[in-house]
This record gives structure tokens, C-alpha cells and sequence, in this order.
């Protein structure tokens, strides 16, 4: 090849390889935990898990500092079967006082919010994360010299990233048309 090297080749030279492993299991704990994050909260927001209800706002505070400031509201929760009533439920989220929204209380005592909105906003995030792991397969491909054709990797993953932009549109949408 007279001298001349691919982009692969030199990738592989010029980098050690510890911290191109490094990297890799890297892409892959942050997809693992941004996919597993995201689907536990598709399913309160989806009606699957966790306790339904209706949360009654009564106040909201800021909180944080600087350019990190958060909206956490405060309210009554009443869980729809009228077993449940906690006066003092907040979810961090920013919303009209004297407004009513439906929730889902979580297993560590938290509220979701529910609806379309949610659903996909979540779903996006999923998507982004199972994205994040194809990514890393990718790179495990490149690295390692894998005779796997990289369309075979890059296809998925452009499907992925499309989804995920669908997903939060979508979620953006219902979640402006519905309010949730």
C-alpha cells in the first residue's frame, strides 16, 4: 500500500489502547443507565407501574442557584381509588397553581407525570440511550478491525437517532396540545 494507511489504522496506532477501552465501556454504562433510567419512567408515565392519581397544586418554589434553578410544586395527591391521600406530594415540574394534573406515585414515594406527553419524552430519552449503545458497538467494530460492514452498525443507529427525534417531537406536541 506504498507507505499510506487507513483512518482505521492510524486510529488503532495513535490512541493507547486502554483508553479507547476506556471510552467504549464508557458509551456503554452511560447507555445502560440512560436507557434503564428512561424505561422505568415510561412505565409510571405510561400507567404501568405505580399508584394513579390526581395531584391538586397549591404552591411552587424555585430552588438552585445561578443558571441551575428548578420549579418543584407542591400539592395534594389523592390516588383515584381514594386509598391514598398524601398532603405534602411535590413533582419537579413547572406548573399553574390551582391546577389539577394526573400523576402516578413511584415506589420511592415520587410523582410522574402521565399522558402522551410524557410517554414520549421518556421514549425519546430511551431511544437516545439504546442509541448511545449501538454507538458503542460501533466503536468496538472500528477498534477492534471487525469484518462487520460498518452499515451494518451505522444503519441502526441512524434509525435510532430518527426515532428518537420523532419521539421527542411527538412528546413536544402532545405535551403542548394536551398539556401533558
Amino acid at each position: 500500500m506504498s507507505g499510506r494507511t487507513n483512518r482505521r489504522e492510524r486510529l488503532r496506532e495513535g490512541v493507547p489502547r486502554a483508553s479507547l477501552f476506556l471510552v467504549i465501556a464508557g458509551l456503554f454504562a452511560v447507555g445502560a443507565v440512560v436507557t434503564w433510567l428512561a424505561v422505568t419512567h415510561v412505565a409510571y408515565a405510561s400507567g404501568l407501574e405505580g399508584t394513579s392519581g390526581r395531584l391538586r397544586v397549591e404552591a411552587c418554589t424555585w430552588s438552585g442557584y445561578g443558571n441551575h434553578r428548578s420549579v418543584h410544586c407542591h400539592g395534594v395527591f389523592r390516588s383515584d381509588d381514594g386509598t391514598t391521600v398524601d398532603p405534602r406530594a411535590t413533582i419537579a415540574d413547572h406548573l399553574s397553581v390551582g391546577r389539577t394534573v394526573d400523576v402516578r406515585r413511584t415506589a420511592s414515594g415520587g410523582y410522574e407525570r402521565t399522558g402522551a406527553g410524557a410517554v414520549f419524552g421518556w421514549l425519546a430519552v430511551s431511544l437516545l440511550g439504546l442509541a448511545v449503545l449501538v454507538l458503542g458497538a460501533t466503536a468496538v467494530n472500528a477498534v477492534t478491525g471487525a469484518r462487520v460492514r460498518p452499515r451494518r452498525l451505522l444503519i441502526p443507529l441512524a434509525a435510532l437517532l430518527a426515532a428518537t427525534l420523532a419521539s421527542a417531537l411527538i412528546g413536544g406536541v402532545a405535551g403542548i396540545a394536551f398539556g401533558g
